[in-house]
């Protein structure tokens, strides 16, 4: 096995211990409730997957923060990389060092009350309680563990909106397994203070990254797979001109 893919398992268990450590201390991601997105949930939309190599959690904004309850049940060996607090929402990295051979690996651990921040302004997603109440619980991994995701539409949203190169793949896959979601229009309008954030990055982002010559091999490469071809390509940029 390639040094690389062996580093990205082994990250992977160290954070899949996180990850129970977590649902141990907060009866199953209940109390309080924890939504996993990022490339975790991704596992729940696509049967293919993706290494990642950090786990993030959004909970909805209380009186009091439920930023300093996790803080409490921190996974032995984390420390707090950065933590930022305003009035409307919060956001906390815990980081871990582990040992692989002679390499030294940093794991996170990423929460976000209230809102999730983008790094350029107009970059926000609001979490309401129809993100909360909408969520499901499903494995990850395999069966002992079970975590909380967002709805399709809602997951959508937030892979657009960050339009990193790794979103952008993830969005190409989650189109072709399940098509665009309907509702689009009326949900963004309720999550996003800055509509026009999601209008601009499928123009100006997403578009023109699936059109480069190079998009079609990397997203088979991220998922390791050959069944990706220049004709799904194609109808996913279709599908995604429909929405300009």
């Amino acid at each position: 096995m390639p040094k690389a893919i062996e580093m990205m398992k082994k990250r992977e268990e160290e954070l899949l211990k996180a990850v129970q450590h977590i649902s141990n201390k907060t009866d199953s991601f209940k109390d309080p409730k924890l939504i996993l997105i990022g490339g975790y949930a991704l596992r729940a939309f696509i049967p293919l997957s993706r290494f990642t190599r950090d786990c993030d959690f959004i909970v909805r904004k209380k009186n009091g923060w439920n930023l300093d309850e996790l803080k409490a049940i921190m996974p032995e060996g984390y420390s707090i990389e950065k933590e930022e607090r305003y009035e409307s929402y919060g956001f906390m990295r815990l980081v871990k060092l582990i040992q692989y051979d002679r390499v030294k690996i940093k794991i996170s651990l990423d929460f976000m009350e209230g809102e999730i921040r983008g790094r350029k302004d107009g970059e926000v997603i609001l979490i309401d309680e129809k993100m909360i109440n909408n969520s499901r619980f499903v494995p990850i991994s395999d069966e002992s563990i079970h975590v909380a995701v967002p709805s399709y539409l809602d997951y959508f949203i937030m892979k657009v909106v960050s339009s990193r190169a790794s979103d952008i793949r993830d969005i190409a896959s989650l189109i072709h397994e399940n098509g665009v979601p309907k509702g689009l229009k009326e949900r963004v309008k309720e999550i996003l203070p800055y509509p026009r954030v999601f209008q601009s990055k499928i123009e100006q982002r997403i578009i023109p990254e699936l059109r480069k010559a190079t998009f079609l091999d990397s997203w088979k490469g991220i998922f390791t797979t050959i069944r990706y071809t220049e004709s799904d390509k194609e109808k996913i940029i279709e599908e995604l001109r429909k929405l300009q």
